[in-house]
């Protein structure tokens, strides 16, 4: 373990300075050459399935209101829009005729990444008995560029993006062992349906959890979206075991159709402590990324029907540094 000038003292089961006192990917360090060779030995088809969800699903914004669905406008040029805009218009004679757009959305609205400075902690990195807002390896939560806004300066989804997430994917399908009702998943839940369905799981890995919630969001009609909020299954992020388990198991990342992964709480039970525990546990303490919203269904179909539960995945997210999560279309290839 080294230690970084942005603290002395790390939390209890963290990973903080094993990669170094200034390393931004966390787990994802567990995916390199190694594991992209064994990774591409999954693809036997040459079969691919896009994990995205089109980025205006959910067809209302009811898991989260803060963010909000995508807006498309025509892009302007002299105050007209430049949308199947006859360059005749400025060069007589001219046969081009252009569109250009523009669109505002919400990074983490739909199918997407969360970035390790999504969420941090208050934290006494120091010892010195004040807690300040802290992200994985030390770092300052979202601080800010000088001057305008520009979001995160530590921990923003860039590094994720230069990295590279390509390696192998491993399904769990939670779906087709409990259905649509929601559930809280405990470790001991996970490892009787990968036992059952002989699903292995190896560092370097990023495992997927197949609950259906993305596939209820997209066919689901608008009006019926609140259904969203009580169906299918979540981790429990209250279950230590789990916790434990993601660390010791060494994976890169995980990806979930549902909204958070875990359940979104909005109370607490305790005095003091995390709304949201297993967002802690992997982005603040481990540098674990999270995914969420990805469309899983079609590909845990074409895996069950051909005796598999493993393939190709990649993943990266869209570059733009200052992100504290951004879109994927990730692609599954067997």
């Amino acid at each position: 373990m080294t230690t970084s000038p942005r603290w002395t003292t790390r939390p209890d089961g963290s990973n903080w300075g094993d990669f170094g006192p200034d390393d931004q990917l966390g787990t994802l360090n567990f995916l390199q050459a190694e594991q992209r060779l064994r990774a591409a030995r999954e693809i036997q088809q040459g079969l691919s399935f896009s994990l995205s969800l089109p980025l205006n699903v959910p067809r209302a914004p009811v898991l989260n209101p803060r963010r909000k669905g995508p807006v498309i406008r025509a892009a302007q040029k002299n105050g007209v829009p430049v949308y199947r805009y006859p360059l005749a218009n400025d060069v007589p004679g001219a046969t081009d005729v252009i569109s250009d757009d523009s669109v505002t959305l919400s990074p983490q609205y739909s199918t997407q990444w969360d970035a390790l400075a999504h969420v941090g902690s208050l934290f006494d990195p120091h010892g010195n008995g004040q807690p300040v807002p802290t992200g994985y390896n030390g770092f300052a939560v979202s601080e800010p560029h000088d001057g305008d806004f520009q979001g995160t300066a530590n921990l923003s989804i860039a590094p994720m993006a230069t990295h590279g997430i390509q390696g192998r994917g491993v399904m769990v399908d939670l779906r087709a062992h409990f259905g649509d009702d929601f559930r809280r998943v405990s470790l001991k839940d996970l490892q009787q349906v990968m036992a059952a369905d002989n699903v292995v799981v190896h560092p370097g890995d990023v495992l997927c959890l197949h609950t259906g919630l993305a596939d209820l969001a997209l066919t689901l009609s608008a009006d019926e979206q609140e259904r969203l909020r009580t169906s299918c299954c979540v981790l429990d992020g209250g279950d230590a075991e789990l916790l434990a388990w993601i660390k010791d198991s060494r994976i890169a990342a995980i990806a979930a159709d549902n909204h958070a992964v875990e359940q979104r709480n909005h109370t607490l039970n305790v005095p003091s402590g995390p709304l949201l525990p297993l967002h802690e546990q992997c982005l603040f303490k481990l540098g674990l990324p999270l995914g969420e919203l990805w469309y899983l269904t079609e590909l845990a179909a074409w895996l069950k029907a051909n005796g598999r539960h493993a393939f190709f995945l990649t993943a990266a997210p869209m570059n733009l540094p200052g992100l504290v999560g951004a879109p994927v279309n990730p692609i599954a290839t067997v």
